[in-house]
């Protein structure tokens, strides 16, 4: 099997969030509040096409490169 030639990621959902407060020009994702600790993150963006809804569930998420396998002689 060839090597891919670009480096391959690994996503990693964090946490799902509820998004309120939702206007023309951006929304708001409530984190931690039914942990005790609220926190809110507004994000700015034209929202006029997105199919966005008070309560829908965001993914919040991060990737990871993945290592490049290593080239031992197998024995």
């Amino acid at each position: 099997m060839e090597p891919t030639k670009t480096q391959m990621r690994l996503v990693l959902p964090l946490l799902k969030a509820p998004v309120t407060d939702i206007t023309d020009k951006g929304f708001t994702i409530l984190i931690g509040a039914q942990y005790g600790s609220p926190t809110t993150i507004r994000i700015t963006h034209d929202t006029t096409r997105l199919d966005l809804h008070d309560g829908d569930l965001l993914t919040l998420y991060t990737e990871v490169l993945l290592a490049q396998p290593s080239q031992s002689p197998i024995q």
